[in-house]
């Protein structure tokens, strides 16, 4: 398995396995962890993730594999330098509704995994605080959507917000600073 279910079968996959959270929470818990600076290469997003969604206990090799898959995807997609970050959301076929409890879980997700590792919102640029306030707002959003042109245009615009301000905290916390590598000068 190397690139990501669809999302019924994430959501089959999740439930089999008795995790009860949506392939949309657990994708934001990811990008939220790597986000606010876990280390790309820390094998320890399994244990985060089995204490968070399965009582500690260790995952099967299937969901050791999916959740390898989304940290992959994740990775890569945060490091793209097109910027092809994309949240991992019932598929457009979906209905609004559907859709919006996506984004809704996915943030919260998010903030779960940000939360985790990032202990010190004191130290946090203006940027990223309006980021995590807005994710906190959009966690309460009424998901009660019409199936119209401008409900459907009013989600994809959070949407897109949401995915552009997960890229913001990335970039502002999730790598090591390039100047640290880069200022030292051989002789």
């Amino acid at each position: 398995m190397n690139e990501l279910p669809d999302y019924q079968q994430a959501q089959l996959l999740l439930e089999k396995n008795e995790i009860f959270v949506t392939p949309s929470e657990a994708h934001g818990v990811i990008s939220g962890l790597l986000a606010c600076g876990l280390s790309i290469e820390a094998k320890e997003y399994l244990g985060l993730l089995s204490d968070v969604f399965n009582d500690g206990q260790s995952f099967s090799h299937d969901l050791k594999e999916f959740f390898a898959v989304i940290y992959k995807q994740v990775v890569e997609s945060f490091n793209d330098e097109e910027f092809q970050f994309d949240l991992f959301l019932p598929s457009d076929d979906e209905t609004l509704v559907d859709q919006a409890n996506g984004l809704v879980s996915w943030v919260a997700g998010f903030m779960l995994g940000f939360g985790l590792k990032q202990k010190d919102y004191g130290k946090l640029s203006a940027d990223v605080k309006e980021v995590i306030s807005d994710f906190s707002e959009i966690t309460r959003l009424d998901t009660m959507f019409d199936e119209t042109e401008e409900d459907s245009q009013a989600l994809h615009e959070v949407i897109e917000y949401v995915r552009v301000s997960a890229l913001l905290c990335f970039a502002e916390l999730g790598q090591e600073p390039a100047s640290k590598s880069t200022k030292k000068t051989l002789h």
